[in-house]
């Protein structure tokens, strides 16, 4: 017995990701138990279960959080692209930009096809402005590369920037056309399938954290002084808009049970409240002046373990 107590103190690495994983699946089954109204004894079971897990989990979560940090960045600074990615802020932002890049294209798809198979408004106006905006990501990605190379100094590469910067700004108030008539339909149309309880819930757990994470990025991106990481973040920061607004739109389609006429009251004003966001980006992003060389603006900056 002392042996077993003496290994769930300081269990290897292997037994806390095998525990986590287990404790996920119980929390995640005790939600679907909860969604679905079950009231069977393995709800009960699934609900101790996870209960006595993630208390245990925490505490492993405490003690091995050293070591699997100390490992993962050993392991990290082995290779060239996980050593950039865990320490250079600005590599990393135009990494996660360039994942970005790919999945905007693929969810750009996912609703064009489901457009064409219900003969949906509402999912061929959201494709078309996730094709405008993967363009824009498109743009930015391949402009900032040609801006660093093409550059002769410091002083060009600021300059640059900041067209572009600017640049940025005047496609954002493009993309509002395609923007304005996305909320439209949105707002006009309801969403053709209802969807169910578990993936609205799990969809609006990602939204919020892509909106967390988008918002806390805009500000912490400012004091790194790379005009073209900004406007990276700004994008990122309508994207993560224009995904609430979605996420409104299904939950009031899975939830309002009969309602959704008097919630698109609701869904209008936040459709409005995005494109006023994305107005209010653009003109702020255009007449940006040009910032005061210090010698580090404009450059990858070492963050040290800072994480996205």
């Amino acid at each position: 017995m002392k042996g077993l107590f003496a290994f769930l103190r300081r269990p290897p690495l292997w037994f806390c990701a095998l525990f986590w994983a287990i404790t996920l699946a119980l929390i995640a089954g005790s939600i679907a138990a909860v969604v679905l109204a079950r009231d069977g004894w393995y709800s009960y079971l699934l609900y101790g279960g996870a209960g006595v897990t993630t208390a245990y989990s925490v505490y492993l979560a405490v003690r091995c959080a050293p070591a699997v940090r100390q490992g993962v960045l050993t392991r990290a600074d082995a290779h060239a692209f996980t050593r950039n990615l865990i320490h250079n802020y600005g590599y990393r932002t135009i990494a996660f930009f360039s994942l970005s890049l790919a999945l905007n294209v693929l969810f750009a798809l996912f609703n064009l096809v489901l457009g064409i198979l219900n003969r949906s408004v509402w999912y061929g106006a959201l494709a078309a402005y996730y094709f405008a905006l993967a363009l824009l990501r498109c743009v930015m990605l391949v402009k900032s590369v040609q801006t660093k190379r093409r550059a002769q100094d410091e002083g060009e590469v600021l300059a640059r920037k900041l067209r572009l910067y600017r640049a940025c700004g005047w496609y954002l108030l493009a993309l509002e056309v395609a923007l304005a008539a996305a909320v439209t339909q949105l707002v006009a149309f309801p969403r053709p399938a209802s969807g169910n309880e578990i993936v609205a819930i799990a969809s609006a757990a990602y939204t919020f954290t892509k909106c967390t994470y988008a918002v806390y990025n805009v500000v912490k991106v400012r004091r790194k002084g790379d005009l073209v990481l900004q406007a990276f973040r700004n994008i990122n920061l309508t994207d993560a808009a224009v995904s609430l607004l979605a996420l409104q739109v299904t939950l009031v389609t899975v939830f309002s049970a009969g309602q959704e006429v008097s919630m698109r009251v609701l869904s209008a004003a936040l459709g409005f409240a995005v494109c006023s966001l994305t107005i209010a980006m653009g003109i702020f992003m255009i007449k940006k002046k040009a910032p005061v060389q210090t010698g580090e603006e404009g450059r990858f900056q070492e963050d040290d373990h800072d994480a996205e």
